[in-house]
């Protein structure tokens, strides 16, 4: 025979095998594939419906319930003032007085002691009211304010303050302030 017709021959050969291992190898694969897509349940649209509620879900409600009174917690003046104060009175901002200055604090107390508790519940200047915590009482602020002026080298005689104090009560006089000292 001749050589170019045996080489023909071959080749053919070659061509044909390799094509059917190509053909049984995208075979197999695509077997496996169906076996993994048939494991994959099919969506029953619950998913597009959860997606579809929560779009459309109400943004608040209507509740005709009467409201639990709120209970008012007893802090202590280093609670109140660490909760609230100390985030301007710290560090002076917007001209608070610094806490521990005795200097900046003597004039405001020769106010009077109501005065301090009336600025300290509805706000002066920069100051918002209740120090921007309204569930704070005039006790609590009452007893932040004494905590402050110990720190700051004043004592004041600090009566009890009760939980809640909605209506004003009389108050003691308060005593002179103390002669500043020099060092």
């Amino acid at each position: 025979m001749n050589p170019q017709v045996d080489n023909s021959v071959v080749t053919t050969t070659v061509t044909l095998i390799s094509a059917l291992v190509l053909l049984a190898a995208v075979l197999f694969m695509g077997a496996s594939l169906i076996g993994v897509i048939g494991d994959i349940p099919l969506d029953d649209g619950s998913r597009k419906q959860a997606a579809i509620l929560e779009r459309i879900k109400p943004v608040s409600q209507v509740s005709f319930e009467q409201p639990k009174p709120v209970v008012a917690v007893q802090l202590s003046g280093k609670e109140v003032y660490d909760k609230v104060c100390a985030a301007c009175h710290v560090a002076g901002t917007l001209g608070a007085p610094k806490v521990g200055d005795k200097a900046a604090w003597e004039p405001r107390l020769a106010q009077g002691m109501d005065t301090l508790v009336n600025h300290a519940l509805n706000g002066i200047r920069a100051m918002p009211a209740k120090g921007g915590d309204p569930s704070l009482t005039e006790g609590n602020m009452k007893d932040a304010i004494v905590y402050m002026l110990g720190e700051s080298g004043i004592k004041v005689e600090a009566a009890p303050a009760e939980a809640t104090t909605p209506a004003p009560t009389a108050a003691a006089p308060t005593p002179p302030p103390a002669p500043a000292e020099s060092n």
